[in-house]
């Protein structure tokens, strides 16, 4: 087989996968977000940028979308939180790395470091961290939702924009210039959410 016939048939399983997310639909995004929300390893970027792509729903739509998301995973984190409380810090060998920088983070930034953290790999382990420090269960869940929203509203735009392309979007991000751009769009988008927090707390 050449590389023609090769590129081929990968593009027809790429499509038969697609056809198959987007028989799917919603509910397969909201599964996406529980097992992502839960800590374990899952390729959940490549996913949510495919549904994306399939979905195509539009700024405001994206906006309510992204609420539903966050609220898949903030609820399915709450897993890998009372874990944390019931095991005591008692955790395998392998998880401890990551932990330990998890700890770090927490002990810089304090519970703010939930919502900071969820955007990026650390917040997998911040949720271990914030069950064993013993962090309110309404204030985890609120910081949580606060900061993967942003995230999954920029994801879900980023997989329309790039047709669910996932080596595009890998191409898009090895320009410094664009890690800059969608830091500041994440960093506006979350100050929004932690000073309507603020506002609704006083």
């Amino acid at each position: 087989m050449d590389s023609q016939q090769l590129s081929k048939a990968g593009s027809g399983m790429i499509q038969q996968f697609l056809d198959w997310l987007g028989a799917i639909g919603k509910p397969g995004l909201y599964i996406v977000m529980l097992l992502e929300g839960s800590s374990l390893p899952f390729p959940g970027v490549i996913l949510v940028l495919s549904f994306g792509y399939i979905l195509s729903p539009g700024y405001w739509n994206t906006a309510l979308l992204a609420v539903e998301m966050s609220m898949c995973y903030s609820l399915a984190s709450l897993v890998p939180y009372f874990l944390a409380m019931k095991l005591e810090g008692y955790f395998p060998e392998r998880f401890k790395k990551g932990l330990d920088k998890a700890k770090s983070f927490f002990k810089q930034y304090g519970i703010w470091s939930i919502a900071l953290s969820r955007p990026f790999g650390i917040g997998n382990y911040i949720s271990f961290v914030a069950g064993m420090s013993n962090v309110s269960v309404v204030k985890y869940a609120i910081l949580t939702f606060v900061g993967i929203y942003p995230w999954a509203y920029v994801m879900i735009m980023l997989g329309d924009y790039f047709n669910g392309n996932y080596e595009r979007f890998r191409s898009f991000f090895s320009s410094s210039s664009v890690y800059v751009y969608i830091g500041l769009v994440i960093a506006v988008i979350g100050i929004a959410f932690i000073l309507y927090y603020k506002k609704v707390r006083n």
